[in-house]
């Protein structure tokens, strides 16, 4: 046997699946490829692993906090904050620099916040319009022997995945866009824009007139590559999904976030913090 999620043709059945660049990039082709991969070293795995779990409902916290330390310590006034080259990411700086500092760590946490529940609920507004099929999960589990059934294989491959059950749970039932794609992209972007760092020249990648902190860097470069590798590898999600989860999630930011900002300034002032 082989791990058979669906048929190409299946795939392809649903319009979402079937699109130019679904058949010019042969995109099902790639999944079927990465679904079938037995098995990776256990250090790969790790590492995929972390990137498919980083966006499990029970990670959000370690976000939050994570939001909330750095903005306190990179905008503490012992250090000069670095921008990265944009005007809002210098401008919600500053904005920052004006709140109480044992304060402006939840200022952003708050925004944060707000940022992962508008992205999850137009995830899920996109899953219940498109209403598309998961992958399936092998009758057997993540743990399956491959080619048992072929007489001229004497040495059948296990197919496993380490990890698979807890990257899977507490999924929803349909599959595109990707919600921890959207995620990871809507984590990126505020980390981008909206969390400055007191990085020197030596840790900032300068791009032409930009100055893109390194830590911005190996998101982009590292991990949001590697979530939506993962989301495929578990058998999560197609690479369709993952494509249209970072697409929403550009989308969000480039039409609600501003105005959802704005809101959490105007709540910012009315409780005095500006």
């Amino acid at each position: 046997m082989t791990i058979t999620t669906r048929s190409i043709a299946e795939h392809e059945s649903e319009w979402i699946y079937s699109t130019f660049l679904t058949k010019q990039l042969n995109l099902s082709c790639l999944n079927d490829y990465i679904h079938q991969i037995p098995h990776v070293p256990l250090i790969v795995e790790l590492y995929i692993f972390l990137c498919g779990y980083a966006f499990n409902p029970t990670m959000v916290p370690l976000w939050l906090g994570l939001v909330n330390v750095l903005t306190r310590t990179e905008l503490s006034h012992k250090a000069v904050a670095k921008f990265s080259g944009t005007a809002i990411n210098e401008q919600w700086g500053k904005l920052l620099l004006t709140i109480d500092s044992s304060k402006r760590g939840h200022v952003n946490m708050t925004f944060y916040l707000a940022t992962v529940l508008v992205t999850l609920i137009f995830t899920e507004l996109g899953k219940a319009s498109f209403a598309t099929t998961r992958p399936k999960i092998p009758t057997t589990g993540y743990t399956t022997i491959i080619n048992a059934d072929d007489d001229d294989n004497n040495n059948p491959i296990k197919w496993k995945r380490r990890f698979g059950s807890l990257v899977a749970s507490l999924k929803s039932k349909h599959s595109f866009p990707s919600g921890d794609s959207s995620q990871a992209m809507n984590l990126c972007l505020f980390f981008l824009i909206y969390v400055p760092t007191t990085s020197t020249s030596a840790t900032m990648i300068h791009l032409g007139s930009h100055a893109i902190p390194m830590r911005d860097v190996a998101l982009f470069s590292l991990f949001l590559p590697g979530v939506v590798v993962a989301r495929v590898f578990y058998l999560c999600h197609w690479i369709e999904d993952c494509i249209g989860g970072v697409s929403l999630s550009l989308l969000i930011h480039w039409l609600i976030i501003p105005i959802l900002r704005e809101n959490i300034v105007d709540l910012a002032r009315s409780l005095n913090l500006i």
